[in-house]
C-alpha cells in the first residue's frame, strides 16, 4: 500500500509541475535550471508544543519565476524504529519569497499548502515561514517552520525542517 501512495504523491507533483511549466513564461534554456532537489531533516511536534518526532525526506521544487515556486515533499518519521511506511507524509505547497538581501543571497519566504498523513489517513492545511542562505548559485542552506491543522481528528501540530537545496 505504501508504494501505491508514493506513486500517487509523485503523480500529483508531476501534474502540478506540468501545469506550472505550461503557464510559465520562463525564457530559460533548460527546464533543469528551474528545479531544486533538497534532502530534508524534520522535527514534527505533537500539539504544536508537545513531543517531537525526527524525520527525513526529500523536497522537489520548481521555480515558476524569481519569487514563486511549487514544491512536493515526501517524509518518513522515526516511528517503530524506522519500520513504518516508506512515505509517512507528503506535502504539496507554494512558496513566495518576501525579502531578498545582500544580492539575493539571503531570502525570507512564506509557504502554504496541503499535507497528507498516509499512516493516519488524514489531510491538513499548513502555513509557515522560512529563511534560506544561498552559498552559491547551486547550493543553499535553509530552514522553515509550519503549523498544520488536520481535518480528521489529528491535533494541530508543527513541522520544523532544515535542508540543503541543490539546483542545476
Amino acid at each position: 500500500m505504501t508504494h501505491l501512495t508514493f506513486i500517487r504523491t509523485l503523480f500529483l507533483f508531476l501534474v502540478a509541475f506540468s501545469i506550472c511549466k505550461c503557464t510559465s513564461n520562463a525564457q530559460s534554456d533548460s527546464i533543469l535550471k528551474s528545479i531544486t532537489v533538497s534532502p530534508v531533516a524534520a522535527l514534527k511536534g505533537a500539539d504544536i508544543t508537545g513531543e517531537h518526532t525526527f524525520g527525513t525526506g526529500l523536497d522537489l521544487g520548481f521555480n515558476v519565476n524569481k519569487f514563486v515556486s511549487i514544491h512536493g515533499t515526501a517524509l518518513t518519521y522515526e516511528t517503530e524504529n524506522w519500520k513504518s511506511g516508506i512515505v509517512d507524509e507528503s506535502e504539496i505547497y507554494g512558496r513566495a519569497n518576501f525579502v531578498k538581501y545582500a544580492k539575493e543571497t539571503f531570502v525570507l519566504y512564506g509557504k502554504g499548502g496541503v499535507a497528507r498523513d498516509w499512516t493516519n489517513d488524514d489531510w491538513a492545511l499548513g502555513v509557515g515561514l522560512g529563511a534560506e542562505l544561498r552559498l552559491n548559485k547551486h547550493v543553499a542552506l535553509g530552514s522553515d517552520y509550519t503549523i498544520r491543522a488536520w481535518f480528521n481528528g489529528n491535533e494541530k501540530d508543527s513541522l520544523a525542517r532544515a535542508f540543503v537545496a541543490l539546483s542545476f
